[in-house]
């Protein structure tokens, strides 16, 4: 089995090419982790959820729980992927601008909020995809409100990297958006050197949200790592 781990204000709908593209090679399930209130009980709860053994793989706030699924289960993981990921916790101009985000969420409601990400998190020249944009915003409306604020919370209280990523053992590969501002490029060379053997893919033409962005290339590695 394949567990899909969606970030922030995403569902199922972030991976839709992946799970395309890769459905004949692995059963596909995508975690919901829209109803728990810290990154511990998103991971517990995929945890209960999923078979002895398991491929994972997270995006953004999803590679934090796939993080936390290591450290607290990693000998059930047969292959870990890590898209738009950093160590743990936030750099602090993440940390600011999560904050920032809460705050315009609670006062301005959430298409102001989504007005003002949008561009923050696609490459410059996704900017004008009408297409791209109508996903961002229809994943975050299904989400919510209230579950994006408990996600938005739940990243906040993560206040430093995990501990032992160097233990991690199974095949990885870290995946990033070459002009992403809020996991940089940087954040994810560094994560990827913390993790021995691990593979690290930067994505030309995409920022943060790499499966959207570039899915046929996203795809394409992600089936490479499957059959390594």
């Amino acid at each position: 089995m394949l567990v899909l781990i969606p970030g922030l204000l995403c569902d199922d709908r972030l991976w839709s090419s992946q799970i395309a593209g890769l459905q004949t090679r692995a059963d596909i399930v995508v975690a919901d982790i829209t109803r728990q209130s810290t990154i511990s009980e998103m991971a517990d709860d995929i945890l209960r959820r999923s078979p002895g053994r398991f491929a994972l793989a997270g995006f953004s706030l999803g590679s934090q729980v796939a993080l936390q699924i290591m450290s607290v289960a990693g000998e059930r993981v047969e292959r870990l992927a890590l898209l738009s990921a950093t160590r743990g916790g936030l750099p602090p101009a993440v940390g600011t601008a999560i904050q920032r985000a809460v705050n315009v969420i609670e006062t301005r409601g959430l298409d102001e909020y989504l007005e003002q990400a949008f561009p923050t998190y696609v490459a410059v020249s996704n900017l004008g995809d009408a297409g791209l944009k109508r996903s961002f915003f229809d994943m975050a409306h299904s989400v919510g409100r209230d579950a994006g604020l408990r996600q938005m919370r739940a990243l906040l209280a993560l206040a430093t990297p995990f501990p032992n990523l160097h233990k991690i053992s199974c095949p990885t590969v870290v995946i990033g958006g070459r002009e992403d501002r809020r996991t940089t490029p940087h954040a994810n060379e560094e994560l990827a050197r913390e993790i021995p053997g691990s593979r690290l893919v930067m994505v030309d033409g995409a920022a943060h949200f790499t499966p959207l962005e570039q899915p046929e290339i996203v795809t394409d590695v992600l089936r490479r790592w499957l059959a390594a």
